[in-house]
Order: structure tokens, then C-alpha cells, then sequence
């Protein structure tokens, strides 16, 4: 029987060294029983010429085939460039999801996403919700990211990647 393999998602491709990073949680998963499948994987390089939307593109469609060719994704959900996900992962987040496998989201950083609003930027509270420095409403219901990416089957949000890769680990081992 074959490892299940997992697609690592997260804003680590954007680390000083990315490989570095991708090399200590293929580590951990393959401790686990499991395959990490690193966005950077696919090894793309621009092409002489390339327009960067171009490049971008591929880079977009290799990663979408990583994610259909794993049985699952570990997202990193930690604050990137704000208080919440990077956006690219919660994408890659929903795309696993509609295609019907398991998404098992961890953060570096669990604390509920109004305490991370707060220590970021102005809020205020109107009597019913909390609202952001724009007016906009800031969700609260002690998740630390946003309740479309967390999924009841898979659990809760872990606190490190390895607690996401025990999960995701448990989550294929109960079916053997």
C-alpha cells in the first residue's frame, strides 16, 4: 500500500529558504507515514522571455495538479502579510475541499482571529459585532481563521505543523 500522500500548503514557499523548510516537514510526515508534497516541487523556472503573468499562470496550474495528484493537503494557516491566511493557501484549501479531500489546517499562531484583529488594527464594538478600522465586521467565533476553512471531520486547527501531520496521519491510518 502506498504512503498517502499530501499536498503542504502555505505561504513557506515565500521563507529565505524554502527547501529548508519543505525538507523538515517531508521529514515528518515521512516519520508518519506519509508523503509531503511541496508547492516547489514542481521545479518550474521561467522561460527566457516569460511574461510573469505567464510564469504565474504555470506556476498556478502546476500546483492545482500537485493538489489533484495528493490525497490530502496540510495547510499552514498562520497570519501571512495581516491577521489572517494567505490568500493563495485558503485557495488552495477550497480546491482540495471540491474535490472532495481532507484539508488538516494548522497555525503557528491559534489564537482567535478577533484577538489577532485587535492586536493588529483599531476595532470596535457597536453593541452586536466587532468591526474593523474600515467598518467591516470581524467574525467571532474563537476560530483562528476564518470558519470556511475549518472542516469538523479533520479536526481542530493545530497549533504546528506536526500536530497537523498527526492528524492527517490518524485521518488515513483509521481506514486500514
Amino acid at each position: 500500500m502506498s504512503r498517502p500522500r499530501l499536498y503542504l500548503a502555505g505561504p513557506d514557499v515565500f521563507l529565505p529558504d524554502p527547501m529548508a523548510a519543505a525538507a523538515a516537514m517531508k521529514a515528518i510526515c515521512a516519520e508518519l507515514g506519509l508523503e509531503g508534497v511541496f508547492p516547489i516541487d514542481a521545479a518550474l523556472a521561467p522561460a527566457a522571455g516569460e511574461p510573469g503573468t505567464v510564469f504565474a499562470a504555470r506556476i498556478r496550474q502546476a500546483n492545482l495538479d500537485l493538489i489533484r495528484g495528493a490525497d490530502g493537503v496540510i495547510a499552514n494557516c498562520s497570519p501571512f502579510r495581516g491577521p489572517s491566511v494567505d490568500d493563495g493557501t485558503a485557495y488552495e484549501m477550497g480546491y482540495a475541499t471540491a474535490l472532495g479531500k481532507p484539508v488538516f489546517p494548522w497555525a503557528g499562531d491559534i489564537r482567535p482571529l478577533l484577538q489577532r484583529t485587535q492586536a493588529r488594527q483599531y476595532l470596535a464594538h457597536d453593541g452586536w459585532v466587532w468591526r474593523d478600522a474600515d467598518q467591516m465586521e470581524v467574525e467571532e467565533f474563537g476560530l483562528p481563521v476564518n470558519l470556511m476553512l475549518v472542516d469538523p471531520a479533520t479536526g481542530p486547527v493545530a497549533g504546528s505543523f506536526e500536530r497537523a501531520a498527526e492528524a492527517a496521519a490518524n485521518w488515513f491510518n483509521r481506514g486500514l
